[in-house]
């Protein structure tokens, strides 16, 4: 068996991930293991030649045991109390993922109180606590009151799958708590005394900055030293992400290396005996590993480089397959279901590629810079070769997880990697030098503090550069498979160990797979749009956010959903459920923005929405304090200036951030267009939009902001969709009063199904099903049961974005295919 280590892991992870797919109890794949692991025994005494493959099954068994068993061992009877108000007692056993504006806990519970019920538990809790400037440490024994919940699962297909996260972490629930007396330390009592020293240290150095750097600097310094990521801002961080550099605050082989490199290097400027490098340094690695978190990429780099060490020191051989292999295998013993972990993924993807094709790109790259002096084609061609060879081999994981590519990822790794390298450094002198006098730390920190900005500005600039990045829908596994095909065969056509004959044999079916790559690659992306509309109603809480696909690929978005103070904080539904829609989806801009009204639930993510796609046109409505004169409908106008009153006919106050920005959009070139009765949007040549409410008509007073909600209906073929709004009673009334051609097969319900609704609507519409966009357990009462009982009276089919996700419309016009996020009814 060539390798054995590599293929029993292989059968290990086979195991694993069957055991993520098989609902097979614990028990019963430990019986089958002990079984097998009987008979490799025998097999072993008896000298049985097929004995290899009993081994095989027996470390596939191994792994579907281990994977049930973690899976098993994170169910907890608090599941049971889901959605109530409780206290709980427990221990934290796990550094405080401190943010912004919250703080996260891993806490161990012990008991839980209801009322007067009290009760023994046990399980993994994630808690989480806003409002509150207090944060405890590792070990402490706390009471924290608040809501129990059981996460949702995604209602967007493709969405974060936020239960399943933390199921794969052993956490079944959420605890939810507010204010600075929800949470109160009861004990301390140190779990891992030397994981407790750790973090203790750990602390002490990350205070040493706070003193002396701004808090962005600070920010940064310790997510580079000790991939803290809390307190670096949203901005920041999509500034790593786009230029393929985020793996500098999350710490993995980078910083393993250089801390490898520093400690080395300082034992050799000590001139030690080279017979204490691995007895030494190996308490540093672990040491660090204890600080920084236990994430599985800094794991698989200690492993591998503490292996790699004692390899050297017992001048045994260092095969790196193996060394990978074994580092798997030990993470996944720890926790299999670090399978699932994105960075556990990337980290052995980039460090394959590294391994397995850096060779080969650095031979090429040193081919074609033979006119270059000898001393500087190499180190050229080694820069070039490492980022590179780790960007192939990642590629389509980040498009997975982050759907984009990065072209500028291995100029900018050139650039910030050596500043890290400074700011680790700098960052250790500073943080030791703190802990014995802080004018010296301040000091060293003055000169780190320019380096971090040049380090900051340098992403930027990179970022900004055109053609920086190029989002892309999820590739299909089949793409993935065969990139990672291609490389692996690549590689061994160029590793020596092809032969002549057999390498000119397969050179021919090179083109063949490239051809097939293109295609997959053509099918993959949506170029010319769909064979028919496709009509997403969203799943974006209590709010409204519709997407429109037509058959020529035009792509029009009624509304963007929207949190409380989502205007103020720029961060909500846009930038976490509308935009990662959007991009998984293969949408690259918006011919048509459509914001039915100002209120925040329909239009406060439009801002990052504009902000992340290119627009051509933003419809609104009428209104007085926004007046957007169209002198040739919605095909050319001309935008005239916003007034600045408080208050609109409605006597409700329209948010001066929507005015700021419709002036925005404006500004950036975007036609803004007001939009009433009669006019029409033409998306492409079968499919329209016609607008029926309100009127333009000046003078008239509606009675609130929601009956000035746009309420429009799209054609396509034989087939049409009624869009509603938030329009009530009044506007309803007002709108069956023009004697418009209300008819739809589908119509998405006013006002999130509240009771504000006229029968003679739906009366009206005769639609085939309903669509209610709608939060769970809002504190609204949506949907009413008056307006339920009215749709189920007149057999009208009945959608829930609360219960059912998002639900999605396909037709060619004449038959109607639909699709649910959460349960995937297909009809």
């Amino acid at each position: 068996m060539n390798r054995p280590l590599v293929v029993l892991t292989a059968c290990y992870i086979a195991g694993v991930l069957s055991g993520g797919l098989a609902n097979v109890k614990f028990s019963l794949a430990l019986l089958l293991a002990s079984f097998c692991l009987l008979a490799a025994a025998a097999g072993y005494v008896m000298a049985w030649r097929r004995n290899r493959r009993v081994i095989l099954i027996l470390f596939f068994l191994f792994g579907l045991a281990m994977s049930r068993l973690a899976v098993e061992e994170s169910e907890t009877p608090l599941v049971e109390y889901s959605g109530q108000q409780v206290v709980l007692s427990g221990r934290i056993v796990a550094e405080p993922d401190v943010r912004q504006d919250k703080v996260f806990y891993l806490l161990q519970a012990r008991e839980l109180s209801l009322g007067t019920e009290r009760r023994a538990v046990t399980g993994m809790v994630r808690l989480q606590v806003k409002e509150s400037n207090r944060v405890f440490g590792y070990g402490d024994v706390v009471k924290a009151s608040g809501l129990l919940a059981r996460p949702e699962l995604p209602g967007n297909p493709g969405g974060f799958n936020y239960r399943t996260y933390l199921e794969r972490q052993g956490i079944r629930v959420v605890l939810m708590a507010r204010g600075e007396k929800s949470v109160e330390k009861t004990a301390e009592s140190a779990v891992n005394p030397l994981l407790s020293a750790a973090l203790k240290l750990k602390g002490q150095l990350s205070s040493t900055a706070t003193t002396s750097l701004g808090p962005n600097q600070t920010a940064i310094l310790n997510g580079i030293v000790f991939g803290t990521q809390g307190l670096i801002d949203s901005q920041t961080r999509q500034a790593f992400t786009e230029t393929g550099v985020v793996h500098i605050l999350s710490v993995s082989g980078l910083h393993i290396g250089l801390v490898l490199g520093g400690m080395i290097g300082l034992l050799r400027l000590l001139r030690l005996p080279p017979g204490l490098t691995a007895p030494l340094v190996t308490p540093v690695l672990i040491f660090y590993v204890l600080m920084t978190g236990f994430n599985p990429a800094v794991l698989r780099a200690a492993i591998m480089a503490i292996l790699l060490l004692w390899a050297h020191q017992l001048g045994r051989d260092r095969d790196w397959p193996t060394t990978m292999a074994l580092a798997a295998l030990v993470i996944l013993l720890w926790n299999p279901l670090q399978i699932y972990h994105p960075g556990f993924q990337l980290s052995f993807a980039a460090t394959w590629g590294i391994l397995y094709l850096s060779p080969i790109i650095n031979n090429t790259c040193a081919g074609l810079f033979k006119v270059l002096p000898d001393g500087l084609a190499r180190p050229l061609a080694q820069a070039l070769a490492v980022p590179l060879a780790a960007q192939l081999a990642t590629i389509p994981l980040v498009a997975w997880y982050y759907n984009l590519i990065s072209p500028v990822s291995i100029l900018a790794n050139l650039v910030v990697v050596p500043l890290t390298g400074i700011i680790m450094f700098l960052g250790f002198i500073s943080a030791v030098l703190g802990m014995i006098w802080l004018p010296l730390a301040a000091l060293v920190n003055v000169s780190n503090g320019v380096i971090i900005d040049v380090f900051l500005k340098s992403v930027s600039f990179f970022q900004g550069l055109p053609g920086a990045v190029f989002y892309l829908p999820t590739p299909p596994e089949v793409l993935a498979a065969a990139w990672y095909g291609g490389l692996m065969a690549i590689g061994w056509l160029y590793s020596g160990r092809c032969e002549p004959a057999v390498k000119e044999r397969v050179k021919g079916w090179v083109i063949v797979g490239l051809a097939l790559c293109a295609a997959l690659f053509l099918v993959w992306v949506p170029w010319a749009g769909g064979h028919g509309l496709t009509v997403h109603f969203l799943d974006v809480g209590q709010g409204d956010c519709i997407l429109v696909q037509t058959p020529g690929g035009n792509n029009m978005l009624i509304d963007t959903g929207g949190r409380r103070d989502e205007y103020q904080t720029g961060t909500g539904v846009g930038d976490q459920v509308v935009t990662p829609y959007l991009r998984k989806i293969g949408v690259r801009r918006l011919d048509v923005l459509v914001l039915t009204h100002p209120h925040e639930d329909h239009a406060g993510g439009a801002a990052t929405i504009v902000k992340n796609f290119p627009v051509r046109m933003a419809v609104v409505p009428q209104m007085d304090e926004v007046v957007l004169k169209s002198q040739e409908g919605l095909v050319a106008g001309e935008t005239t200036a916003v007034k600045k009153k408080g208050k609109n006919d409605t006597g409700e106050e329209v948010p001066l951030a929507y005015i700021a920005l419709l002036k925005k959009m404006a500004a950036g070139g975007i036609a803004v267009r007001a939009a009433g009765a009669g006019d029409v949007i033409k998306l492409d040549r079968e499919t329209e939009v016609e607008v029926l409410y309100p009127g333009l008509a000046a003078g008239k007073t509606i009675s609130n902001m929601n009956n000035c909600s746009l309420v429009l209906k799209l054609t396509y073929r034989q087939k049409s969709f009624m869009f509603t709004g938030d329009v009530e009673t009044d506007a309803q009334s007002g709108l069956i009063q023009t004697g418009a051609d209300l008819k739809a097969d589908i119509l998405k319900m006013p006002h999130h199904g509240s009771r504000s609704l006229l029968p003679a609507l739906v009366e009206q519409v005769n639609p085939e099903a309903a669509v209610i966009s709608v939060g769970a357990h809002n504190n609204f009462g949506h949907p009413a049961q008056s307006t339920l009982e009215t749709l189920n009276r007149d057999g009208v089919r009945v959608y829930r974005t609360d219960q059912d996700g998002a639900v999605i419309f396909n037709t060619d016009g004449r038959r109607l295919e639909v699709k649910t996020g959460k349960n995937k009814d297909t009809t």
